[in-house]
This record gives structure tokens, sequence and C-alpha cells, in this order.
């Protein structure tokens, strides 16, 4: 996969050097700013290469070519946003240097993952996906996930996630997985929070966020239970109860839970059941005091007494 990623990029470079040689020879025996530009570049003096081909630009400023060594040289120096504003003019003339532009932004994107500058490879990024939306990350997926994540952005984090498991290796998937159901979590969708939550817990037994992602399992069933009452899907509701009272998680809600069970039992008849889970409430509140424990008892009498 990798080697198919930068054959277009070694391609591109092929061209350059062409372009830059071919430019030399054009210029004969004095050399104007295009040549001196990429003298220069060729002897890695970056700055200065920038320097004469901004000139050449001034004197030239149609040129297409030369606005393509000048978005270049940017690109290399670390400039994105002179960069993309160079690229920005050359690509309304000519699309077909989108290539380039993309490979310039991706190196600049990764070159920030380096230096751990997270924005600069997100800014970066967007540059790139903004020419070529499909365009495959690799593993430049997931870093840039967790910072929207982690910027308060699931909506944006949730595909990149998907890119990222998609192509990740069997050990990483896990880490993934859980993940996502962070994000599927902060976006409401509980169902596929607990697929994620589930998956990770099968794929890594022993990870170190087993115990994490019992919690959000948990407190995502309660959640969906709540929406199946009051929807009037009773059985169902009871389902999502089940699954928070069996893993004991969260456990400060063990007791509304019995209780909301107690009282989907009460409403389809089931009085024996509900009367256990009514007890159940009472066992967790020995002090017996509290609004929750006195609505329990209340329909302990109603059963028990009929009052």
């Amino acid at each position: 996969m990798e080697s198919r990623r930068r054959a277009p990029a070694a391609g591109l470079r092929a061209q350059w050097i062409a372009l830059c040689a071919a430019a030399v020879a054009a210029c004969g025996g004095g050399e104007d700013a295009t040549a001196r530009g990429d003298r220069l570049w060729a002897d890695s003096a970056y700055s200065a290469a920038l320097a004469e081909y901004r000139l050449a630009m001034r004197q030239d400023p149609g040129n297409e070519a030369i606005l393509l060594r000048v978005a270049h040289a940017y690109a290399v120096g670390g400039e994105l946003e002179r960069a993309r504003e160079a690229y920005r003019q050359l690509l309304e003339r000519d699309a077909d240097h989108t290539d380039q532009a993309v490979f310039d932004y991706m190196r600049l994107a990764r070159r920030a993952l380096e230096r751990r500058d997270r924005y600069g490879m997100a800014t970066a990024v967007e540059a790139a996906l903004a020419l070529r939306p499909q365009l495959p990350l690799g593993e430049l997926a997931a870093p840039l996930a967790r910072y929207y994540a982690e910027n308060g952005e699931p909506a944006r984090a949730l595909p990149l996630y998907e890119r990222a498991l998609a192509e990740a290796s069997r050990d990483s998937a896990g880490q993934l997985l859980y993940e996502i159901g962070r994000i599927e979590e902060a976006l409401g969708h509980c169902a596929e929070a607990i697929s994620y939550f589930n998956a990770y817990r099968q794929r890594q037994p022993t990870g170190e966020r087993v115990g994490e992602a019992r919690w959000h399992t948990g407190s995502c069933a309660l959640e969906l239970a709540r929406q199946a009452h009051l929807a009037g899907r009773l059985p169902e509701a009871l389902e999502h109860l089940d699954v928070v009272l069996e893993l004991g998680v969260p456990e400060n809600v063990q007791d509304q839970a019995w209780f909301e069970r107690g009282e989907i039992l009460f409403a389809i008849g089931r009085f024996e059941e509900a009367l256990a889970a009514y007890r159940r409430v009472l066992d967790l509140n020995p002090a017996r005091t509290g609004q929750l424990v006195e609505r329990a008892q209340q329909r302990i009498d109603q059963i028990r007494f009929g009052s």
C-alpha cells in the first residue's frame, strides 16, 4: 500500500527535476532569476531559491511553471498558508497540478505530526482533503480523528476513526474500537456505542480500558432502557435494564435500574418479579432513606396489601 501511495510522488519529483533541467538548459550562457533559482534549489539552498523564484514571478506573473516552483518551495520551507495560496492560484489556471499540491500538503502534515504539532497536521490534511476528499490518510487518520475528538468535534472525528479502523492492524484495532464507542456515545448513538464497546471487550478482554468500556456500556444501556420505556417498548426496556444490572455499572444507578425494572414488571402484571425488584432497591439503600426508597416501599405495600 505504501509503495503505491509513493509512486505518483516519485513521478512528480522526476517531472520537477526534468523541468528544472530544461529551464537551466534553455537559459544558455546567462542566468535569469528562474535559472538561478533552479541552480540554488539543486544545491539545497531552498530559501535563496525561493527568493529567485519570487523575483521571476514579479517579472513574469503569468508563468505557471514559475508559480509551481514558488508553491512547492513554500511547502518545502514549511509555509503552508503561503503554499496553499500559491497552489490556489495555480490550480485555478491548471488543475493538472492537483497531485503535486496534495503531495506537498500531506508531506507537511507528516512533518507536523513528527514534531507533535497536531493543529498544523490537521490544517495540512484539511488542505489535501479539500482537493482529494477520498484521499487515503494512512497513519494520519487516527491522530487526526483524536485531534477532532479532543477538541469537541465528534462528528468530524467519527468518519476519520472509521477510516483508521479500516486500515488498522489487529493490535491497534482494539483501542480504536473503544474510541469510536466514545464518539458514538458523545453523538447520542448509544446502540452503536454499545456495539463498539462490546467489540473492544471481546477483542481485548484484558485491555486497560475494559472497566471503562463496561461502565460506558452500562450507562448507554440505561439511557436506551429509558428511551424504550417512554416509547412504550417495555420488553426492549427490560432487556436494556438487564444489561445494566448484569454489568453492575454504573454503580450509583443500580438502585434506579432495579426500581425502573420493577415499574415495568408492575405495569405488565408480573407482580412477583416486580416485588423482588423493589426489594432490591431497599437492599441497596440500607439506611432506608430517600425518595426512591419511599416509592419502592409504596409499590411493595401496593402489591402485598393492595393499598
